[in-house]
This record gives structure tokens, sequence and C-alpha cells, in this order.
């Protein structure tokens, strides 16, 4: 008895000790996201590659983003810069200044979220392959168990020669399979490593559900609040306003814009008055017909040049109004496209959500009947009375049932990442006023 007890605590010791090091090296998003904040690294944009002290990124374009984790978005902010460069001449000097470094801001903040968003889709990622390792050691063990069953079946009288094969075939497929994805796994946590510049060999990425306090909304699913279109609508048109009501670049052009609607009603202005003063022509005809056509003297000629100026002044300055008026009519369509394309996203967003909502639910259905079916024909084959085959298949369709499950929570869980990010408030899974900040103003 004595030694049952002894042999008892030293198991349950040694079980807390290896649980309590798995919370210790546990890190979550948040840690991650922090880190990365707490970080000044040289960061851009080029080639569809997010480029981080050097390191490249790809950037998949898998969701729609109206953040910088794009390079159509980047390079339309790089225009902006060059616009707001080459217009200091009709902005006011202190003006000129603020929306320069507003927008030179929203560069750097903006590939800090890109940062961000780049660290949750490896993260995610790495989560549904540590998934799909335990999926296939789960099918490992099924296989070894069909060759238990097969043998039960060598006892009533089947050959199994063919079944054996088949088996051991599977079971070194199953192998070859393990070595992949735990090679794209560990090559995703090194470049989470590079992003990051930490060492994660020694951590457990900390593995979230739906129902993690960090994906939820007020203490609800988000999906409670877009479960109707109705709700879907307003929900997605609240968080598309404030988003645009808070975007810096939306502002810039905007203030842009209106500079450059006052100077184009300047130059109208201006070249109203030179229409009405002389030519050339004018002046020379009129000393023709004077009564004392003398020769050009010194001040005739400066009235000529007088004269002749605003000429070449009203041509300069046709040409200027021309070109604002095309920048002022560009500046329009692309505020204009811009806030549709973020009403469109957000809304986009949302629909992808409720899909992979709908894949989870789903799944749960078809794994508990792959599961049912599998323990009907797991009994008829230890009978004899089904092919290796058809047992395989619906082991294998078991497992599929489950991992269409995982992929459909991660993407899940990636689209609530995607909501926020296209929404400016990506932050939120860093610090908690935000998050707050956030679903009280919308929800």
């Amino acid at each position: 008895m004595k030694i049952k007890l002894i042999l008892f605590f030293f198991m349950f010791t040694l079980f807390s000790k290896l649980f309590a090091q798995d919370i210790e090296n546990r890190i979550d998003l948040k840690s991650l996201f922090l880190l990365s904040l707490e970080q000044e690294k040289e960061k851009s944009i080029k080639n569809n590659n997010l480029i981080v002290n050097n390191n490249k990124f790809f950037i998949d374009n898998q969701r729609l983003v109206n953040g910088l984790y794009s390079q159509s978005n980047y390079n339309s902010l790089t225009v902006l810069i060059q616009l707001l460069y080459t217009n200091h001449d009709i902005l006011k000097s202190k003006q000129s200044k603020y929306l320069l470094d507003s927008v030179l801001y929203a560069k750097y903040e903006g590939l800090k979220e890109a940062t961000l968003y780049e660290i949750s889709k490896l993260y995610f990622k790495i989560l549904n392959l540590k998934k799909q390792l335990q999926l296939n050691m789960k099918r490992e063990k099924l296989l070894r168990q069909t060759l238990e069953y097969a043998k039960e079946r060598e006892k009533i009288g089947i050959n199994i020669s063919e079944d054996l094969k088949s088996l051991y075939l599977q079971l070194r497929n199953v192998s070859v399979d393990r070595i992949k994805i735990y090679e794209e796994k560990t090559k995703l946590k090194q470049m989470l490593k590079l992003l990051l510049g930490k060492e994660l060999d020694n951590f457990n990425l900390k593995d979230y559900d739906l129902k993690s306090d960090e994906f939820l909304t007020k203490d609800e699913s988000m999906i409670f609040y877009i479960n109707t279109k109705e709700k879907l609508n307003r929900i997605s048109n609240k968080l598309a306003s404030k988003y645009i009501d808070e975007n810096i670049q939306i502002s810039v052009m905007q203030s842009l814009l209106n500079s450059k609607k006052d100077k184009a009603k300047q130059d109208e202005y201006t070249q109203e008055l030179l229409k009405k003063s002389k030519t050339v022509d004018e002046v020379i005809n009129e000393h023709k017909n004077s009564n004392t056509n003398k020769p050009w003297n010194e001040e005739d000629f400066d009235k000529i040049i007088r004269e002749k100026l605003p000429l070449y002044m009203n041509a300069k300055v046709t040409l200027k109004n021309s070109q604002n008026k095309k920048e002022v009519k560009s500046l329009k369509l692309t505020i204009k496209n811009q806030k549709s394309r973020i009403h469109n996203t957000i809304s986009k967003n949302f629909h992808y959500l409720i899909s992979n909502y709908k894949t989870i639910n789903n799944s749960k259905i078809s794994n508990k009947n792959a599961q049912r079916n599998y323990i009907l024909n797991e009994k008829m084959y230890k009978k004899g009375d089904i092919s290796l085959d058809t047992l395989l298949s619906a082991q294998k369709n078991m497992i599929i049932s489950l991992l269409n499950k995982y992929n459909a929570r991660y993407e899940y869980l990636q689209d609530i990442v995607v909501i926020y990010y296209n929404t400016g408030k990506i932050k939120a899974f860093a610090y908690d006023g935000i998050k707050n900040e956030f679903e009280n103003s919308i929800f």
C-alpha cells in the first residue's frame, strides 16, 4: 500500500512539474504582439513582400485588407506622400508640414500593424499544422489498430496478405506526410522567429478556439451580433463609417482636395484678370494709329514687355489650372473609391466569418457521422463482412472531417483578426483598453 502511495505521489509530482513547465513555456498572441510593438525595426513593402530588417515575408493576398498589408495600398500611400511634396506651394506652410507628418505617421503605424497581421497569420498556420501532426499520429494509431484487426480476420480463415501490404504502405505514407508537416511547421516557426527576433524553439504557442476570451465580443461570439442580414448590414456600415472618420489617409486627401479646390478658384479669377489685359498686337496697333508715330523709346519698350507678359502668364496659369483640375478630379474619385472599398471589404470579411462558422458547425456534424460510420465498419471488418478499402475509406473520412473542423476554426479566428485589422484596431489583441473602447463604440 505504501509503495502504491509513494508511486502515486511521484507520478502526480512529475506530471504537475511537466504541466507547470508547459504553462511557463507557453506564449500567446498578445505576448507576440507586445513584443513586436516594443521593437523598432526597419519595415517596408516591396514586390508584394513585407520586408522587416531585410527579411522578406510574401503577401499572399488571401483576404481583402484596408491596411498596408497590400502592395497596392502601400503604393497609394506613397503616391499621396509625393502629392504632398509636389503641392506644398498651394498648402500653407504649417498645414503642409502637418499633413506630411500625419501621412508619414500613418505609414509608420501602418507598417507596424501590417507586421502584427503577418504574425497572426503565421501563428494560426502553425497551430493548424500542430493539429495536422496530431491527426497524423491518430491516423497512424488507427492503422496499427487495423493491423490487429487483420490478424483477427486471419483467425477466421481470411487471407490477409494483401491487407497487410496495403496497411504497411499506408503507414509509410503517414510517416512521409508527418515529415512534410513537421518541416513546414519548423519553417513557419523560423519565419516567426525572424519576424520577432526571438527564439521560439522552446515555446509552445497557446491554442485558441471560438470560446477564447480574446476572440469574444462582450463575452459573446461575434456571430451573435451579425446573425441576421439587418444586424450584419448595421454593424458593417457602423464599423466602416467609424474607420473612414478615423482614417488619416482619407483625412489628408480631403484636406489636399480642399486646398486644390481653393487654388482652382484663385486660378480662374487670375485668368479672368489676365484676359482683360492688352495683348502685344493691341499695343502695337495703338502705337501705329497714334498721331505721333515715333520710333520706340525705352519707356515704350518697357510698356510692350509689361503688356506682353500677361500673355505668357495667362498661358502658364491656364496650364497649371488644367493640371490642378485633373488632380482635383482624381482626388475626388480616389476618396470616393477608397470609402466604397472600405465598406465592401468589411462587409466581405463578415461574410467570410459567417461562412467559416457554418463550416465549423457542419464539420462537427460530419465528424459525428463519420465516427459512427467508422465504428460500424470497424466491427464489420473484424467479422470479414467488408474489405480493407471500405474500412480505410471510412477512416479517412473521419480524419478529413476533423481536419476541416480545425481548418475552419483557425480561418474563423483569422477572420476576426482581419476585421480588427481592417478597422484600424488590430492592437486590441495587445491592449485591453483598445478592445473595450472598440466593443463599446460598435456593439
